[in-house]
């Protein structure tokens, strides 16, 4: 057999001095020696093998070709674990052999290998070798080996069985790695993708505990430890590992010891849950934001079975009740709905359920935790997880209760819009009516001068302005219209309403009245002042429903007492005290706001207070309430005095003052025929010259008295013409003509009732002869519109 390796080796010193070889003058004597091994180990019938120390192939026997499937001439100076084509675990048995025999540990070594053939096929080998010392210090190992004492066939047949056994862990889909001693001594093609290796080598007799990331790495160990010390399988396991490149990743584990090559192992089957994880951790972000939402809504939200049990409820919904998340989430939604709701409730969560809705939406009342009522508005809509009923259902939850409060005020604004109207169209009617009444009653107490009956127009007249008085009550009810101040004697005003007081307050509340004589009169309007002292009595008796006692005082505030108050002005004092159920703080913080009512819906419009309120902010003057539970309210209203004594009603109107003879000639246009003769009367009493019209022959009338006409007084609203058309018509003809309007409405509603400016003076009915006199007087006497 021809021998190429040794004339390549004997071409210089280096291979040899590497292994202890011969020096340049014994080259010659070294080829000999080595052509009469070469002829000894082909003689032997055995598998030889000769190395030289650095575990280089030297030398093998015409066996080893046979055995191998390899010629010589291929493998000579190569590397002695790659021609064998050992598997790595066994490479490093037989690497760990080969030093202990180099470095005279032992004078000879055992070891197995698995020999893996050219075409694939194995043979396992038993080895023993020893040094060889040819003296001059030329060493070399040599090695025999056969296959097993099975029998060539046996350990074909094992080593066709492992073949398939590895070609089975080589195809399957999850990444296989088996260790020994911490070490990879095999991998399958999935573990190499998913550590991102090139090839198995790369991984081979790496320490597994490299690929394990530092925060797995002590689970691993004691893992392994368990294993190997008690041979149990771990079941599967989270764990952390390393690309080849560094980057982490996880995975599942699962081990279990087994036998590799007839020595214990670990066995490790991996699973790449990366994306599983990164899965997962997307469903918890989006899970949180969700939980975030419904947590965090401004709304109430909630979560109920088929039972109208609370499966979740958020943070707002629990404010809006009152109850912490434990509480609520032992009720039903039934538990905290108004008695009134529960059946609508019930019966729109079944059709929901059953399929016979989509979701719905109601208005309705919760109970809250204290006992309140809360107006809410829900929105419910079914949760289904898969096609088919609904199991679960979630609804919205809006507080509502401003909004109702808002919708009651906007009802009362409403009523109290139309009563305003309907008084102002009831007052023009009514105001004439008066007019007529109180004039000719005037008229007739003048008529009756020294007679006892005069007595009688008098109590006629004083009816007439106290109907006058509550026509104009009830225009400043409806309108809120302001009023001009007064001097009201304030006492008087209280002593002529005690006997309608009495009968308001009934036989079961004791009324007392105590009156200072000092009190002095205060700037107000009648009207509105008596309003002010019924709405606080009416207020106290309905605090009593079982009856009390109520109290009504005036008296002069101390001159040293100005807290709150002008210095410079004397001020008085009314006080109406009950012994009703009193009021807490919640309530008194709300008692003077409009619409605010402790009463059920139905039982009081919530003004009552805060027309009182009003009334005195327009005096002038303050009010303050004090109230404990169980023992009663008191209400002070303070108000600035006069200099000067009120008036008694209808005195005034009585006493007519002496005037001199008028000469000025007057046109009076006015649709209701009473109204206008009782005009004429009292100015053609005076000396005018009068001449009457109605709305359609005035500017006829006007015409035929031409230059002679001084002034016009004309009521503001009439039937197609009202009076400022007619003035404007008239003044375009004589610009310097003089006009008096009368009106039967308030005011402050001329230029929405007539749609012009009203020019000129304006006289409000009813009004009494001397009233109308005067009023054309100032007129006449006031320098013309034209200069």
């Amino acid at each position: 057999m021809p021998i190429p390796f040794i004339h390549r080796s004997l071409r210089g010193t280096s291979r040899w001095g590497a292994f202890g070889g011969p020096s340049s003058g014994t080259v010659a004597k070294t080829a000999a020696q080595t052509v009469l091994i070469q002829r000894v180990i082909d003689a032997v019938d055995a598998l030889v093998v000769v190395a030289s120390p650095d575990c280089t192939l030297w030398l093998w026997n015409g066996r080893c070709d046979a055995t191998s499937g390899v010629p010589f001439s291929e493998v000579a100076g190569k590397p002695l674990w790659s021609v064998m084509r050992l598997r790595p675990n066994l490479r490093t048995i037989a690497q760990e052999s080969f030093d202990r025999l180099i470095s005279g540990e032992e004078r000879s070594v055992e070891f197995q290998s698995q020999w893996l053939r050219k075409d694939g096929r194995k043979a396992r080998i038993s080895w023993t070798a020893r040094v060889v010392d040819m003296g001059g210090g030329f060493r070399f190992v040599v090695a025999t080996g056969a296959e097993t004492t099975r029998g060539r066939k046996a350990a074909r047949e094992m080593a066709e069985t492992e073949s398939r056994f590895e070609t089975l862990l080589e195809v399957l889909p999850d990444p296989v790695v088996i260790h020994q001693n911490g070490e990879a001594v095999f991998v399958n093609r999935a573990a190499v993708e998913l550590y991102g290796a090139k090839s198995a080598d790369d991984m081979h007799l790496r320490p597994v505990i490299e690929w394990v990331a530092p925060e797995s790495r002590p689970v691993v160990l004691a893992r392994m430890a368990r294993i190997m010390g008690q041979g149990e399988s771990v079941p599967m396991e989270e764990e952390r590992h390393l690309k080849v490149d560094g980057t982490p990743f996880d995975v599942e584990v699962v081990a279990a010891p087994v036998a590799f090559d007839g020595r214990p192992a670990v066995e490790l089957v991996a699973r790449d849950i990366t994306a599983r994880k990164e899965t997962e951790a997307a469903l918890r972000a989006s899970e949180a934001r969700v939980r975030a939402v419904f947590d965090q809504s401004s709304l109430g939200m909630l979560v109920v079975d088929r039972d109208g049990r609370l499966i979740e409820s958020n943070a707002a919904l629990r404010r809006l009740l009152g109850y912490d998340a434990p509480e609520l989430s032992q009720l039903a939604l039934a538990d905290f709905t108004h008695p009134a709701d529960r059946e609508a409730t019930t019966r729109l969560l079944g059709d929901l359920f059953a399929g016979r809705n989509d979701g719905y939406e109601i208005e309705k009342r919760y109970l809250a935790r204290d006992g309140r009522e809360i107006w809410v508005r829900v929105h419910v809509s079914p949760v289904r997880e898969s096609p088919g009923a609904a199991r679960l259902a979630v609804g919205t939850v809006e507080d509502i209760s401003e909004h109702e409060v808002l919708e009651e005020q906007l009802s009362q604004a409403s009523k109290m819009e139309a009563l305003g109207r309907l008084a102002a169209g009831v007052a023009h009617d009514f105001n004439n009516l008066l007019t007529v009444v109180n004039g000719y009653a005037d008229l007739l107490a003048l008529s009756l001068d020294g007679d006892e009956r005069a007595a009688d127009a008098i109590e006629i007249r004083r009816a007439g302005s106290r109907a006058a008085e509550l026509t104009a009550q009830l225009l400043a009810f409806g309108r809120r219209s302001k009023r001009a101040l007064e001097p009201v004697d304030l006492n008087g005003r209280i002593e002529a309403m005690v006997p309608m007081l009495r009968r308001l307050l009934g036989e079961d509340i004791e009324f007392r009245v105590t009156l200072d004589e000092a009190l002095g009169t205060v700037a107000a309007d009648p009207s509105q002042l008596d309003q002010l002292v019924m709405n606080l009595v009416v207020n106290g008796r309905d605090a009593m429903a079982g009856g009390g006692s109520l109290t009504l005082t005036t008296s002069c505030l101390p001159s040293g007492d100005t807290t709150g108050r002008d210095p410079n002005v004397a001020w008085g004092r009314l006080e109406i005290a009950d012994t009703g159920v009193g009021m807490g703080p919640e309530v008194l913080e709300h008692i003077f706001e409009p619409f605010f009512t402790t009463k059920g819906k139905g039982h009081g419009t919530g003004l009552g207070l805060a027309t009182v309120y009003g009334v005195v902010q327009q005096m002038g003057g303050r009010v303050r309430v004090e109230s404990t539970i169980g023992v009663g309210s008191r209400f002070t209203v303070e108000l600035p005095l006069c200099e000067r004594t009120a008036q008694q009603p209808g005195t005034d109107d009585a006493e007519v003052d002496e005037v001199g003879r008028a000469v000025e000639t007057i046109l009076l246009v006015e649709d209701e025929p009473t109204v206008r003769d009782f005009c004429k009367r009292a100015l053609s009493a005076e000396g005018y010259q009068v001449h009457l019209a109605g709305p359609h022959d005035a500017l006829e009338m006007a015409a035929s008295l031409g230059s002679k006409l001084d002034l016009l007084v004309t009521d503001v609203v009439m039937p197609d013409f009202d009076g400022p058309t007619i003035a404007a018509a008239l003044r375009s003809r004589k610009p310097d003509l003089r006009v008096l309007f009368m009106s039967g409405y308030p005011r402050d509603r001329e230029d929405e009732l007539t749609g012009a400016v009203a020019e000129g003076a304006v006289l409000a009915k009813p009004f009494s002869p001397r009233e109308l006199c005067d009023a054309v007087r100032k007129v006449l006497d006031r320098p013309s519109r034209a200069g």
